[in-house]
């Protein structure tokens, strides 16, 4: 592995075995920022012996670091001559086209991406709050540079963010979207789920124009993936439609592919909407009971419990009780 740069807030790592297009990964926005971690797409893409250039983030600030002025000018030294793929999911696909230029990418692979981190330009995107507010967006110029020549941008419909931010980028820059209903916003995780990555991302990088056949794939799979379920079922509860969203959220726990685990809780929550309480909180015990299950369990019944108001719970199931003395 090819050491590129090394700073405080990024680092830059690189396999390169031929003469092929290089794909330019960008790190996704992360809860887990560790320092060893390997950053995105370096390993994928090297083992599948597609050469890779692979910026890691050292904290979720979308690339605004006065250090990517040194990135961009390693990584065009490193790829003097050479093609180049943008590749990114979330605030990396928000790198990869805000970068685009800079960088002289021929195209880009985006999913879910952002317009602008920006939050007093956009304050109806409020899910990354925390490390937005504040933040100094020195190098925000998505809305600024030259459309890129070209690519795919995948996102759902059906987040209102996601669309909001795909229709701003796509007004601009002639990437061919492509619609992935109740994907929610990590739709890259939907080709990882059935293993269709692997051909979207080489036809995409070496073969234009066959894409389709995994695009088509994928959207055959998707009654299979939990998450196409869950999306699905809280589509319905905003839609005050009670039994069509517990219908789905119990097809996604009979799925076998997808977090499953998220899927019983959603069912859980929806049988407790729907006035079944004992059934929902058989689940929930179980989910409690089970070692590699409970952290996340008590997190998520938090989360519901704060959502829904259900303050009966709380005592239940996440306040640890006293042991009377023997």
């Amino acid at each position: 592995m090819e050491e590129i740069f090394s700073g405080h807030s990024y680092q830059v790592q690189a396999e390169i075995k031929d003469d092929g297009p290089t794909v330019v990964c960008f790190d996704p926005w992360s809860n887990i920022l560790d320092p060893d971690r390997p950053p995105f797409g370096l390993r994928y893409f090297s083992t599948n012996s597609i050469n890779v250039i692979a910026i890691k983030s050292h904290g979720n600030h979308w690339y605004q670091r006065e250090e990517m002025d040194e990135v961009v000018e390693r990584i065009n030294q490193r790829l003097a001559g050479r093609e180049r793929v943008g590749y990114g999911s979330s605030m990396g696909a928000y790198g990869a086209i805000n970068f685009s230029e800079r960088l002289s990418l021929s195209r880009v692979l985006l999913f879910a991406p952002q317009y602008s981190p920006d939050m007093t330009r956009f304050p109806w995107e409020q899910r990354w709050q925390a490390e937005q507010t504040g933040l100094e967006c020195r190098y925000d110029v998505v809305s600024e540079i030259a459309p890129i020549g070209g690519g795919y941008l995948f996102y759902d419909p059906f987040n209102s963010n996601d669309k909001k931010h795909a229709d701003l980028i796509t007004a601009r820059h002639p990437l061919t979207p492509i619609k992935m209903p109740f994907a929610g916003h990590h739709t890259l995780d939907w080709f990882g789920q059935n293993r269709t990555i692997s051909r979207l991302i080489k036809s995409m990088v070496f073969d234009i124009g066959r894409e389709g056949e995994a695009i088509r794939d994928r959207r055959l799979d998707r009654p299979k993936i939990a998450t196409y379920w869950l999306n699905l079922s809280a589509h319905y509860l905003a839609k005050n439609r009670p039994m069509l969203a517990l219908q789905a959220a119990k097809r996604g726990t009979e799925c076998e592919k997808g977090d499953l685990f998220l899927a019983r809780h959603t069912y859980a929550t929806c049988l407790y909407t729907h006035g079944e309480p004992e059934a929902a909180k058989r689940i929930w015990r179980s989910a409690l009971d089970n070692p590699n299950e409970t952290s996340r369990q008590r997190w998520l019944l938090g989360q519901s419990i704060v959502q829904h108001g259900w303050q009966e719970l709380r005592g239940e199931f996440l306040e640890t009780k006293a042991v009377a003395p023997a």
